[in-house]
């Protein structure tokens, strides 16, 4: 199937073979690829996590565990740890605490002085604790000045400097070298995100390859993104970012470049860049071309050999460069400039790409998909066929022309006579991949090329290009007018992995049923019957000794195998009858957050008011351990899609919709509880926990129930626009109110008599809006873009072949879906606020303990804006953010729109700038969706079993670094997928109304205005697009100006909206 590859390649290179931090067990894994190829031709490789400790069962003891054996409280506040001290009567050594992401040993804290006889066990641990944060606060201000000496000295080094020498040129970014490719792919790499001035780019329009030096990557006036660069002759050419395919990173400040560019500040003038700039592109790419035709025929041997000797159906750039270049294994040559970009041509070439499927990151990752040899055939025979006029190829297009006739009188009187035989259905599956990616404006499909070839015979249409492809596709009935191509033109095969997930539960039901039940008092009563005190307690240490060499409970040689007993039951904190609150939509099907708080008595020990807040989130890895068939399944789709057709949960619905789920159901819930204890007055946290945990009393609240008794006045526009965003809802047919919408009538889950149900909801409520304050004082904001929410019945939508057509469909026969559109009520929601405050906490508290603790996390960061834009950035944020509900207004938020860098996972804790959060960030509470949650659950309880077992966190942080690059990745092909859906949808209700004649005039915000129009946001339901007009008409409109737009075109395939102006309002 001719498709966008998926970055599964990324697994198997997560092979690390150190030994990690010395945290207990050192744990690693390998990844083997399995090839499993579906039966419409598709590839991909599914990788599998090998837990290592099967190659070797008997694991020893550390050889660098320290002989002191120091021990430490993990489930204490968040000061350092502070439980630190000697303990010789241990014959063998606890695990030392995690102490970062290297081995290095660090001196900690002073000894504590011996203890007086009359200090309570409070006051001991408050001197204690005091005693360890003075001992951080002198490393921390030691290591200031130590920071301090070396900037004098290099702000010497460089006034030295510039008296003796000027500078040849200013790079932008001091951490990359000019030129250096070798780590140009790597998952982490600073150099495969950005492009900077003075890059080599491939710039690909309408699938011409255009060669050039890279200079801004945008424009100041009015905010609008832009690119330019320089090409042949030193043209300035203007393009997206999006359009550059191929990058080497300061390819013009290359030594042997330099004494042709002579002087480019490119920090103070990236628009004046030196002369001769495109002729040192032109040479490069001429270079590369010659070392193409050189090793052309090495260059043809790359497919059989990576997809039938070495089982590949993934490759990137350099992995062929070396296999071409004959720079493989350990001591080779490294890779030249000229071979990566003679390799990425061949790749990309018009025949190549019939085999080699580029990737929709390809700049960054350089990965291609190997097209299967039956869909290579597949191609290569339909081409042969339609060159030579085979007689197969007249027969086929006989019958469409029948069907075409039928399917135009609305008769379709001979459908019922007319069979599909093989090679009409390689014909058809031609076709198909035709009109999947013949929308590419990038690399352009070679086989629309031949595609006129086969349906101008027909003389039924004009000209032809991709939508005649769809349009001839619906007509001899293989798709109905509804049938959205997003899906099967995604890097990812939703449906593919289901017969595995099928075998997988299968299996589970067969082997380990009661594993499924979550029946935690009887674990425990089991639990304490094995754990009876018939022993002495130097026995049991010694006993815990030999736990410690034994084989950990936490991960299992036997990737079938689930936990038979949870095994942090013994550590889970039971929360008794206490009431947890789970708000969520009525028709949410799977229920993974919740949250309580307990004030805290004042006393001596807390004199100042504060709040517990715990959150409490379903716990899958519960019964999951993390090298488990099902958690690489849920690896490989990194998280749950969510689409208006239907949904694909990452984790199967017997298990999310379930045992799993926190839904009332009378049964104890085992959850992973973040806990933080926060300042009444200035919501900073205090202490803060991370524990298994069991709650009992789960109840369950409905959005727009609870919203009825919550103050409004965090809502931007107050209650008025939750009542306006509410309404604002549009339906195809008109007339009819859908069975399945995202606002139902309120369900009655909040009873208006129960005042103290009410009170405690408000004052839940009062908790969150405290900490949204402290992270508005910190500089957070939010700003809302509009985000269109569709929904369709019947839900799921019946499925439509993909392949083994025999007979044309009648879809006629069938239910067109019914649309609905509204407005995302995100941020026009109290209760949703509320809870979202709730989960920002959480991932607050799980930044702090992994980083307290040196555990190597999943971070979510975004960086704050490039320095010489942080006073402006200051000054707006200050100035234009609503106090109460710390939104910024469009017109004051779009300028500054294209220098607010994205939100990317990391294992680096950097901090998410937007959200007023420096301190680092992770995501945790969504673990029945999202695999980076479950992979942070799995860390957290390896390092708390550490305390009393021979775990230790399953995943090292060199082991983190290539699973974050795969998670990024999939996770932005799904945010692609979820948006060109939903603009589908969208889309076809548009073309609907236009076909019915029906009014598709609008109200919106300017966004930015263009040369011959502006781009606008519909109040109504949210969606963007772009709005022709006069320029007299549009004389003094400026962003955030209100206008009045009418939609006329739509085209569901691209999908594209075009509209046209009305006028001013």
């Amino acid at each position: 199937m001719f498709r966008l590859s998926a970055p599964g390649s990324t697994w198997s290179r997560l092979t690390p073979t150190h030994e990690g931090p010395s945290f207990g067990k050192a744990r690693s894994f390998n990844t083997s690829a399995i090839l499993s190829r579906n039966g419409k031709g598709g590839s991909r490789a599914v990788e599998m996590f090998v837990n290592p400790k099967s190659k070797a069962q008997k694991t020893q003891k550390p050889k660098d565990t320290p002989a002191n054996g120091k021990h430490f409280d993990i489930q204490h506040s968040g000061s350092p740890s502070i439980r630190q001290r000697f303990t010789p009567s241990h014959g063998s050594p606890r695990p030392p605490p995690f102490v970062g992401h290297t081995t290095a040993k660090l001196s900690g804290p002073p000894l504590a002085p011996k203890k007086s006889k009359h200090m309570t066990p409070s006051e001991e641990f408050m001197e204690e604790r005091n005693r360890a944060l003075n001992f951080a606060r002198s490393l921390s201000e030691k290591a200031a000045r130590k920071a301090q000496r070396e900037k004098a000295m290099q702000t010497l080094a460089m006034k030295t400097n510039e008296k003796t020498l000027k500078p040849v040129y200013t790079f932008q970014s001091p951490e990359l070298v000019p030129g250096d490719v070798s780590n140009l792919f790597s998952p982490e790499s600073t150099q495969n995100r950005t492009v900077l001035p003075g890059d080599f780019v491939e710039i690909r329009k309408a699938g011409k390859a255009v060669f050039g030096i890279y200079m801004q990557n945008f424009d100041q006036a009015e905010g609008r993104l832009q690119s330019t660069s320089v090409t042949q002759g030193d043209t300035i050419m203007t393009h997206r970012t999006a359009d550059v395919t191929f990058r080497i990173p300061g390819y013009a400040f290359m030594e042997k470049n330099r004494a042709l560019v002579g002087h480019w500040d490119v920090e103070a003038n990236p628009g004046s860049p030196p002369a001769g700039l495109g002729k040192i592109a032109a040479t490069f790419a001429d270079d590369a071309k010659v070392i193409l035709g050189t090793f052309y025929t090495k260059f043809n041997t790359l497919y059989d050999t990576f997809w039938r000797e070495r089982r590949k159906t993934m490759l990137t750039t350099p992995e062929a460069a070396r296999f071409v270049f004959g720079k493989e294994g350990q001591g080779a040559a490294p890779l030249t400039v000229q071979e990566i970009y003679a390799t990425h041509l061949y790749l990309t070439q018009d025949e190549s790409l019939l085999k080699f499927v580029p990737a929709v990151s390809v700049r960054w990752t350089g990965e291609f998909a190997l097209q299967s040899p039956q869909d290579v055939q597949l191609t290569e025979t339909t081409i042969g066929w339609i060159r030579k006029g085979d007689p197969r190829v007249t027969q086929f297009q006989e019958k469409a022309k029948m069907l075409i006739d039928s399917f135009r009188q609305g008769g379709k009187t001979k459908w019922g006579d007319i069979t599909f035989t093989d090679s009409d259905r390689t014909l058809i599956e031609f076709v198909r991949q035709t009109a999947f990616t013949g929308y590419s404006d990038v690399f352009i499909s070679p086989l629309l090329a031949y595609l006129p070839r086969l349906l101008r015979p027909l003389d039924k249409y004009g000209d032809i290009d991709p939508s005649t492809a769809f349009l001839f596709l619906k007509e001899i009935g293989i798709w109905p007018s509804w049938y959205n191509m997003e899906i099967n033109r995604s890097a990812i095969a939703l449906s593919e992995t289901l017969g595995e997930e099928r075998a997988i539960m299968d299996k589970i039901l067969k082997l380990c049923p009661e594993s499924l039940q979550q029946d935690f008092d009887a674990e425990v009563h089991q639990l304490r019957q094995e754990q009876a005190p018939s022993i002495s307690s130097a026995e049991r240490d010694r006993e815990t000794d030999v736990t410690w060499a034994s084989s950990s409970p936490f991960v299992l040689d036997d990737p079938a195998e689930l936990y038979r007993r949870d095994p942090c039951d013994a550590i889970r904190h039971d929360f008794g009858n206490q009431t947890i609150y789970a708000i969520d939509d009525p028709s949410a099907s799977e229920l993974d957050d919740a949250f309580s708080v307990e004030q805290v008595p004042i006393t001596t020990l807390t004199p100042k008011p504060s709040t517990w807040v715990h959150v409490h989130v379903a716990d899958p890895t519960s019964i999951l351990p993390p090298f488990h068939e099902m958690s690489r399944l849920a690896a490989s789709r990194a998280q749950t899609a969510y689409l208006p057709e239907g949904s694909w949960p990452m984790l199967p619905r017997e298990l999310t919709e379930g045992s799993l789920s926190l839904k009332n159901d009378g049964r104890p819930k085992k959850v992973m509880t973040f806990s933080a204890r926060i300042c009444n007055d200035t919501a900073e946290i205090i202490e803060y926990k991370i524990r298994p945990a069991l709650v009992r009393n789960v109840v369950t609240l409905n959005y727009d129930d609870v919203d009825e008794f919550l103050s409004w006045e965090r809502v931007n526009g107050g209650k008025a626009e939750g009542i306006r965003v509410r309404n604002s809802i549009m339906r195809m047919p008109e007339h009819k109110a859908l069975d399945r919408e995202y606002y139902r009538a309120t369900t009655g889950s909040v009873n208006a008599d129960d005042k103290s149900l009410i009170k405690t909801l408000q004052d839940l409520q009062v908790i969150a809006q405290s900490h949204q304050d402290f992270r508005t004082r910190s500089g957070g904001f939010i700003f809302n873009l509009g985000r269109p929410l569709i929904e369709l019945t019947p839900y799921p939508l019946q499925p439509i072949a993909e392949a083994g057509w025999r007979a044309p469909v009648d879809f006629s026969q069938w239910q067109e879906p019914e649309i609905s559109c509204r407005l995302d009520p995100g941020f026009a929601s109290p209760s949703r606020i509320m809870v979202a405050e709730y989960m920002i906490l959480a991932g607050r508290v799980a930044a702090l303990f992994s980083q307290e603790h040196g555990l190597p996390m999943l971070y979510r960061n975004q960086s704050p804006p490039a320095e010489k834009y942080h006073a402006m950035f200051d000054e707006k944020i200050r100035e234009k953010t609503n106090p109460k509900s710390g939104m910024m207004n469009l017109a004051d938020m779009m300028p500054l729109r294209p220098y607010i860098p994205g939100a990317e996972i990391s294992t680096t804790p950097i901090g998410h700038w937007s959200l007023g959060i420096m301190s680092g960030y992770c995501k945790v509470t969504s673990p029945l969706r999202r695999y980076s949650d479950m992979v942070s659950h799995w860390q957290f309880k390896g390092l708390l079993l550490s305390k009393t077992t021979a775990s230790s966190p399953p995943f090292s942080l060199e082991q983190l670094v290539p699973l974050a690059g795969m998670i990024r990745e999939r996770e932005r092909m799904l945010g692609m997928m979820e948006a060109r859906t939903v603009k589908f949808w969208l889309c076809e209700m548009l073309r609907r109304r236009l076909e019915l004649g029906l009014p598709n005039t609008f109200e919106g915000f300017v966004m930015n205005p263009t040369a011959d129009g502006y781009n606008v946001m519909s109040t109504l339901l949210g969606f963007q697009t772009v709005v022709k007009a006069e320029p007299d008409e549009i004389a003094g409109v400026n962003i955030g100006t209100k206008v009045m737009f009418e939609v006329n075109n739509s085209n569901p395939q691209r999908p594209y909206i075009g509209a046209k102006h009305i006028q001013v309002l």
